[in-house]
Formats: structure tokens, C-alpha cells, sequence
């Protein structure tokens, strides 16, 4: 296509001159046809200059502003007319509706035959799109030499901004990156602006003012957006239909780029992870072998490590519920965000750090290069604070994160990574989810779960719990449900009797049917503590 107003500005059109509708002058042309029915709007396709000597609507000028209105409706470019043919005047009304319409109307000189002005559009049109290709396939064979030969992206958008004169960079969310061109000055208004710009937290719309964006992508699937920042020295908005054709084989070849990229980090993640993962589960027993292998990565464990584990609360259950595709799509692309957001807080205060992602948690082992430990576990705690807060902004989900102890010994590390699980059960399901669970400050749960599993540990609980879960068999009752309430208010009746949702005269005779079951005495703080101590260690072999 070519705007009418290059059509205008051919020498041969000179004396042509737009009577309305001017501010439509840029709409583009597609072919030129004649008029010689005043319904022809019923088979217009859009982008059709019209020719009209008038004829067809000579005797009818009532009938010329519906006219106007219902080519602009069928997506017409202009109407010339020959006046002075069959027409002089066009009626105020319809010149009116042109101009609120911006719909062209161009005054034909009398002397001109519709060949006259045929042959010349329909040749530029032609022609435009004939360079529209020639360039096109020009582009397309200089970006695919660069493909070949495995061009880095700075020098595709260095290549980019020399054929369209203006600043560019691209955004790579799923990296985290953002590039430009190789030949940029670093004082470029572009870098600048966007060299500081987080990806995972940044404003988007508010950021891309003054900026041209645009997006790359496959199947609604995201790779990236490159910006075009000032327009430098050359450039020429007459070509501007040809700079798109440019930005758009460049979007075609860093996607590709992307693509592969992304095949390649699948690859070293997975190895990484599996790497990670091994070391977390104990399948590496050797510490000098992890040593070794972390100096592939450039980890140094020779200083150990601490395991933290990030939590996502309720993910797997909400993911697992899914069934549309689109949104499942849309939680993987949240836990990809979370991942990142986690990465880029963890390692401005501890650059050695390694992760793996593990369904709905994120596994991380920190290490003190120095070797030294002060404020560490302040640090650890303020560090995923952060974490904590900004998971939940960025995504509306809430993380528990369980924190193990250091390990001198990076061979003992699947200890702390046990430690840093066990916390986050013990917290979401005898605390509260939503925090910070710290192995070493778990307390009384901390001890418990050292000596759950023993057989003395079996023996104390099944003394006081399974009388009472015996009962509950056999008569259908929820005893065992209420003395976990109770110990939980601190025997506070009236409290647990509110929590259960039963009358308090309800909650005194479970109360006595307790005690009568258990032949105690739980006013005798001794005993209590015995049935509490006892209850932990069911509800911690639970959870097992």
C-alpha cells in the first residue's frame, strides 16, 4: 500500500488538491477504482481510491453525504471527482461529514482521464511492493548470515539500529537480561533509562514512555520486547515501512535466539539441579567429590553450607486443581517469577549461593566464603524476609521457609536440608504458615522431633493417645481431636469449647470423659504436661 498523500506529492497529481476530509490524507491506498454505482461501497475491500466523474449521483445530491459515510464505513482511502463533468458543487453537508469523518475527497482536474490517474498509482503501489519484498528478502538473508553464524544478540541489535537509524534495546524477562547494541554509548539516553531496569519488579507501562515496545512472541507464548529508544542521525519516516519490516526479521531472530538459549539453560539447569539435588538428598557422600564438581559451576564448598527452603503455601494443591491449560500456564509462569525474584534477593547479600527448584519450593545452600558467621543467621533471616514480602507482592502467594543449621562439613548438608523441611512442616502444621521457621528455634518441637521416631517416644505417645483413639473408634467420638484443642488453649475451657463450636456444658463432659479414659487427673500440671508431650509427638509423627 502507499498513502495518498505520497499519491499527492507525484509530480504528475500536482494540481490535485483535497477539498475535505483532509485530515485523512495519510490513509492508505491498496488500488484505484472507478465509481459507476452509488452502492459500489457494497463490494469495496477497503484501502480502494475511488475515481468518480459523479454521474451515478448527478441527479440525487441528497443522497452524497450517505454516500461519504457509508465508503468511510466500507473502509474506502478517498474519493476523487472530476467536477465540472456532471458535478460542480459538492453539498455542504456532505463536504461537513468528510470532515468530521477524515475522509478524503480530491478534486480531479477536468482534463485528466481515469487512465490518467490508473496507471500511475496502481504503478507505484506495484512498485512500492515489489522493493517492500526485494528489501525484505535483503533483511531476511543479512539476519539469517548473522544466525549462521551464531551472532550474539548486541551485535543483531547493533545491526538493527543501522538500518533504522534509532537506539535499541531488547528485554529478555525470561533470563532476566537487558541488552543493547554492541556500538551503544554508554551515555545513550536508552541505556540510561533501561540498563538499571528490573526485569521481574518493573513498571512496564510507566517505564516505556518516550519508547517504542514491542513484543515477541509464539502461540501468546512470551520471549521478549525490544524497545527503540531516540531516532538518530539518517532516519527518514518515509521508510518507516520499511524499518518495520527490519524490526520485525529481528524479532524472528532473537526469538530464535532465545529458543535456543532457553534449550541450552534447560540442559545445564537440569544437570546444575541434579547436581544440587544429589548433594541435598545425601547421593553424594564424598566431600572432596562435591568440591570438585562445584568447581564446574564455580561453587566453593570448602566452607559448607546452610539449607534454606522456600515454601510456596498452598501452590502444589492450587496447581493440582487446574484443569485449564492457560491457567496452568499462567502458575508456572508465577513460580518461574518467584524463582527470580528469590535469586536476585538472595544473591545481593550472599553471592555464593546455589538453588534447584523442587515442584512448589525452592532449595537453596548459602555458604560464608570468608568462613565467618557472625550476624549470619540475621542475615539469613532478613535476606528471606525480603523474600517473604516481595514473593507475596509480586504473586498473592505467601511462603513458609524453613532455615536448617550451617554444616561445616558441605557433605553433611542433606542434614540441614532435612532440618530446613522439617521446619516448614512443623510450622504450617502445628504453628502457622506464612514465616520464617528456624530449626534451631523451634523449641520444644525441635526435641520432639529428635526422639519421635524412637520406641520409647512410640510407648509414651501410644500410652496416653491411643486409649483415647481406641474410644473414639468404637463410640464415634472426637476426644482425641478435643484434647488437642485443649492443650492448645491451655486447658481453658470455655475458650476450646468457642473453637470447636460446641456448648461449654458439651466440652465439660468430654473434658471428664477424657480424664475417666485416661484415669488422670489433668488438674495436676504434672500430668498435663505428660498428655501434652504426648499429643506433640503424634501430631510430629504425623507429619512424618
Amino acid at each position: 500500500m502507499i498513502k495518498l498523500r505520497e499519491i499527492l506529492s507525484m509530480p504528475v497529481f500536482r494540481n490535485f488538491r483535497v477539498v475535505a476530509g483532509e485530515g485523512g490524507i495519510d490513509r492508505e491506498v491498496g488500488t484505484v477504482s472507478v465509481m459507476d454505482a452509488p452502492d459500489i461501497y457494497k463490494w469495496m475491500k477497503g484501502g480502494e481510491f475511488l475515481i468518480t466523474t459523479g454521474y451515478a449521483v448527478k441527479d440525487r445530491p441528497e443522497y452524497i453525504r450517505s454516500l461519504i459515510i457509508n465508503l468511510d464505513k466500507g473502509g474506502a482511502a478517498a474519493l476523487g471527482v472530476k467536477f465540472d463533468r456532471f458535478i460542480h458543487d459538492f453539498p455542504a453537508d456532505a463536504l461537513e461529514a468528510a470532515d468530521e469523518l477524515d475522509f478524503p475527497i480530491v478534486s480531479i482536474p477536468y482534463e485528466f482521464a481515469f487512465t490518467d490517474v490508473i496507471n500511475p498509482v496502481l504503478w507505484e503501489v506495484v512498485d512500492k511492493q515489489a522493493r517492500k519484498l526485494l528489501y525484505s528478502e535483503s533483511i531476511h538473508e543479512a539476519f539469517t548470515r548473522m544466525v549462521l553464524k551464531d551472532e550474539e544478540i548486541p551485535a543483531i541489535l547493533a545491526f538493527l539500529r543501522k538500518h533504522i537509524h534509532r537506539e535499541t534495546a531488547f528485554i529478555d524477562p525470561r533470563f532476566s537480561k537487558v541488552y543493547f547494541a554492541s556500538e551503544t554509548d554508554e551515555d545513550s539516553s536508552i541505556c540510561q533509562e533501561w540498563k538499571q531496569w528490573d526485569v521481574d519488579a518493573g513498571n512496564r507501562k510507566e517505564r516505556t514512555e518516550g519508547y517504542d515496545f514491542y513484543r515477541m512472541h509464539i502461540n501468546e507464548e512470551e520471549y521478549g520486547h525490544i524497545i527503540l529508544g531516540e531516532r538518530l542521525e539518517g532516519f527518514d519516516e518515509f521508510f518507516q515501512d520499511y524499518y518495520q519490516i527490519a524490526i520485525e526479521q529481528a524479532g524472528i531472530i532473537l526469538t530464535l535466539k532465545i529458543q535456543k538459549q532457553m534449550a541450552t539453560a534447560q540442559i545445564e539447569t537440569e544437570y546444575r539441579e541434579q547436581f544440587v539435588q544429589d548433594i541435598l538428598t545425601g547421593n553424594i557422600k564424598s566431600k572432596e567429590e562435591i568440591i570438585n564438581r562445584g568447581r564446574i559451576y564455580n561453587w566453593d564448598f570448602h566452607f559448607g553450607g546452610i539449607a534454606v527452603v522456600v515454601d510456596i503455601d498452598r501452590f502444589k494443591e492450587q496447581y493440582l486443581q487446574e484443569l485449564d491449560r492457560e491457567r496452568i500456564r499462567r502458575l508456572d509462569e508465577i513460580m518461574r517469577r518467584i524463582l527470580n525474584i528469590s535469586k536476585r534477593i538472595v544473591k545481593k547479600e550472599f553471592p555464593q549461593y546455589v538453588y534447584s527448584r523442587m515442584s512448589d519450593q525452592i532449595a537453596f545452600v548459602i555458604s560464608e566464603t570468608c568462613g565467618k558467621r557472625s550476624r549470619f543467621m540475621e542475615r539469613i533471616k532478613n535476606v528471606f524476609g525480603e523474600v517473604k514480602e516481595e514473593i507475596q507482592r509480586a504473586s498473592a502467594f505467601t511462603a513458609t521457609i524453613g532455615v536448617g543449621n550451617y554444616k561445616k562439613d558441605i557433605a553433611q548438608i542433606h542434614d540441614s536440608w532435612e532440618e530446613a523441611k522439617k521446619s516448614v512442616v512443623i510450622s504450617r502444621n502445628m504453628l502457622r504458615e506464612d514465616v520464617i521457621s528456624v530449626y534451631d528455634e523451634l523449641g520444644v518441637y525441635k526435641l520432639l522431633s529428635l526422639v519421635s521416631a524412637s520406641e520409647e517416644a512410640k510407648e509414651f505417645q501410644h500410652l496416653y493417645v491411643q486409649r483415647i483413639e481406641a474410644y473414639d473408634l468404637q463410640h464415634h467420638t472426637e476426644l482425641l481431636e478435643t484434647a488437642m484443642v485443649l492443650a492448645a488453649c491451655g486447658w481453658n475451657l470455655k475458650e476450646a469449647s468457642e473453637k470447636l463450636y460446641i456448648h461449654y456444658n458439651s466440652m465439660k463432659y468430654r473434658y471428664r470423659k477424657i480424664c475417666q479414659i485416661l484415669e488422670m487427673n489433668l488438674q495436676e500440671q504434672e500430668q498435663r504436661l505428660n498428655l501434652e508431650l504426648a499429643l506433640k509427638l503424634y501430631q510430629i509423627r504425623a507429619l512424618s
